[in-house]
């Protein structure tokens, strides 16, 4: 016989699971397919620098304006999520991406190049955490950080096989070709999604729902703070603080990685591959820190994965040894994509789901003055010193700082 506390968690998580909610779910893992686009760019780096004749740092000089756009238009997503609910914020969003690899794919001037990244970068927030992230802490509850991992999952699969399409279409024929192949392929298989498996719940409907009908006195609790007040919190800006250092070890590394690990012997088609592999990586880690977040709190399962991120960055000097870029691709793989559940999860959990999309809008503008500046400066510290290693070390430093900020997070800030 099961123990009652195992047979009524079992059927909570299966209530959570069920009839309109599971579709929603698998709506929104398509969608986040499209966020791999973003990948599959910068496996294009060595095709589009030896064709153009750039520098590295003008290549990684796009990430600047790009994530200007991205972070700033994170808080205007959250906005119109609210305003005017997901879905239509979505389907632009996949609308955008469709228009961003037909620019790409005509880049003969640097300018070009930046538009095409704000068109991805605009995209890429209207597909991106807030918008699905949105949708899920709305319809799900007890199971909400596994519920997050499933629908955050898509972008790692999206990384993983659009990386390696571009890589092997890049090498039978053009990358222009191969980008518009994939963009657009990938563009036609998401928008139907967008269209007609998205929807926020209605009354009775999701987590809110279950609290209206279930448990009144939940309802404030469920409902959360606004964002004029979170502002004012302390943990608000720990928040922000962890999503620049994640933004800068994610972005500044996938920006240079495939040329980093080509200095060092690899192939281009190896380096690729060690790309692949995060991404890989990254699809089981989604899955395993939204079941880890079922046994840990929010706050030590985020503390252990930024802590994990940072012993990446120790590795990754060694690469040039196959065993230690294994190491590194799956440490770094693994750690980049729990931060798309915890970071979110632990959000909810101190600031409530009424106004979480507003509220992690705001924490995203942080994306900018780490993934848009830090691959720029990566990139320029390379073409001066010939070096990534004190690139490395500073990561690990910043990650460190920002695991004992978490860690630290008092008791009075979360809900």
């Amino acid at each position: 016989m099961s123990a009652p506390g195992y047979s009524a968690g079992a059927m909570e998580l299966h209530r959570d699971f069920s009839g309109r909610a599971l579709v929603v779910l698998l709506g929104c893992m398509v969608c986040q397919l499209g966020a791999g686009l973003f990948y599959a760019t910068q496996a294009l780096a060595p095709d589009v620098i030896g064709e153009l004749g750039w520098t590295r740092a003008m290549w990684s000089s796009a990430m600047a304006p790009m994530l200007l756009v991205s972070s700033v238009a994170q808080a205007f997503v959250g906005g119109a999520c609210v305003r005017f609910g997901v879905r239509p914020v979505i389907v632009c969003a996949v609308l955008l991406l469709g228009a961003a690899f037909l620019v790409l794919v005509q880049v003969r001037e640097l300018w070009h190049f930046y538009v095409a990244m704000t068109l991805l970068a605009l995209a890429n927030a209207g597909i991106g955490d807030v918008s699905i992230g949105a949708v899920v802490t709305r319809w799900f509850d007890r199971a909400r950080g596994f519920a997050l991992g499933i629908a955050l999952v898509g972008s790692n699969i999206g990384g993983v096989v659009l990386v390696h399409l571009v890589a092997v279409l890049s090498e039978t024929g053009s990358w222009r070709e191969a980008a518009l192949r994939v963009g657009l392929g990938a563009v036609a298989l998401i928008l139907p999604v967008a269209l007609f498996a998205i929807r926020e719940p209605r009354i009775g409907e999701g987590a809110l729902g279950e609290v209206q009908i279930e448990d009144a006195a939940e309802a404030p609790r469920a409902q959360g703070i606004s964002l004029a007040r979170a502002i004012r919190r302390p943990a608000l800006w720990l928040f922000v603080l962890t999503v620049f250092a994640y933004s800068l070890a994610q972005l500044g590394t996938v920006n240079h990685l495939v040329l980093y690990l080509m200095d060092l012997g690899y192939s281009k088609r190896e380096a690729a591959g060690a790309l692949e592999l995060a991404m890989g990586a990254g699809i089981a880690s989604k899955l395993g820190a939204g079941l880890v977040a079922l046994r840990l709190t929010p706050r030590i399962a985020l503390v252990c994965n930024t802590a994990m991120l940072a012993l990446a960055f120790v590795v990754i000097p060694f690469a040039e040894h196959p065993i230690a870029l294994l190491v590194f691709g799956l440490l770094f793989g693994v750690a980049t994509a729990a931060r798309d559940v915890l970071v979110p999860l632990l959000l909810a959990d101190v600031f409530g789901v009424r106004y979480f999309a507003q509220i992690y809008g705001v924490v995203m503008v942080a994306y900018f003055p780490g993934g848009g500046l830090g691959p720029g400066v990566i990139g320029y510290i390379h073409d001066v010193f010939g070096s990534y290693e004190p690139v490395f070390a500073g990561v690990a430093l910043l990650l460190g700082v920002a695991a004992l900020g978490l860690l630290r997070l008092a008791n009075s800030e979360r809900r």
